[in-house]
């Protein structure tokens, strides 16, 4: 039997955001599962005021430390951006400076294929990764399923959480050591915030792509993924040997933002995981965040804000 192409789009963000779910949608309200296929830029006002406050913040949270200070941008700032200019300057970035990635893309792209499986099928690859099989069986067994009755084996669990829900386990658990701090004062310091910004961002830009009618998946993967951008930052900073004072100026933070955006994208442009994803990236490493036109784009814009307060009450 091959994997249920519809799902029930309540149950799996109830997944996304556990215990914050709606208790009053019902399980059963199926909705179809958007494809992976590129999706089209769309017309949008320049970014606004707050969000690209909320772009500023992240910075702070992530290095663990107090608002940004309003003071120019100090001689060490400005060689740091000046290091990761270099970086994009070059057409590939080097595998060093993301070095989970050689291993960890190729895995989940293959992965992500099998989903067009027969259940059986994709049981059986799933269950010879004892991590994954468990999530899986932790997303089938959860609350919101418990109306359906008790889940028994690995293949009754792929079929009651569909495809969009076993894709999405797939990239948070295959790429989570992805996040993993490399050596470095900077790294070190954020390498775990990363990871965790990584996964709020997830859920809320995949939550906002449901009720746009995009694809989930692409929505979810990007949200996930738009963190390497920073770890690569970090990694390129440390490297570089430059101390950069804490907190750093916001003109610092508002310029290493977008030019972790255009890491991101340079990274992920060799990442052909879906369509739309890789389009995501081109758009990102040629535009940063601000003025980036990809519907994509747009959703991680929105998706800050809902994703800072979250980790802000964590």
């Amino acid at each position: 039997m091959p994997i249920r192409r519809d799902g029930f789009a309540m149950s799996w963000l109830s997944w996304l955001m556990p215990g914050r779910g709606n208790a009053a949608q019902k399980p059963g309200a199926a909705t179809p599962i958007a494809t992976s296929a590129r999706i089209e830029p769309v017309d949008e006002k320049p970014l606004e005021d707050a969000q690209r406050s909320d772009t500023r913040q992240v910075l702070p949270w992530l290095l663990g430390c107090e608002a940004l200070t309003d003071t120019p941008m100090t001689p060490i700032e400005r060689s740091a951006l000046d290091a990761i200019a270099k970086t994009l300057a070059k057409p590939e970035l080097t595998d060093n400076l993301l070095p989970r990635a050689a291993a960890l893309i190729p895995q989940l792209i293959a992965l992500v294929r099998q989903t067009e499986l027969p259940t059986a099928a994709i049981a059986e690859r799933i269950g010879k990764d004892a991590v994954l099989a468990a999530e899986v069986m932790r997303l089938a067994s959860s609350s919101h399923y418990r109306a359906q009755g008790s889940v028994a084996n690995l293949e009754q669990a792929i079929e009651r959480i569909g495809l969009q829900g076993l894709q999405t386990v797939i990239a948070r658990v295959v790429l989570k050591p992805i996040f993993q701090a490399v050596p470095g004062p900077l790294s070190a310091r954020a390498g775990k915030r990363i990871g965790d910004y990584s996964e709020a961002l997830a859920r809320h830009t995949a939550i906002l792509s449901g009720r746009a009618g995009q694809a989930v998946f692409d929505a979810y993967l990007a949200g996930l993924m738009h963190g390497t951008g920073w770890t690569i930052a970090f990694s390129i900073i440390d490297r570089a040997g430059l101390h950069i004072a804490v907190p750093p100026s916001q003109a610092f933070g508002a310029a290493l933002a977008e030019e972790a955006q255009r890491l991101f994208g340079q990274a992920a442009q060799r990442w052909d995981i879906t369509a739309g994803f890789t389009a995501l990236a081109l758009d990102a490493r040629r535009n940063g965040l601000a003025a980036a036109l990809h519907p994509l784009a747009h959703l991680l814009r929105q998706a800050q804000q809902p994703c800072l307060e979250e980790l802000a009450l964590g």
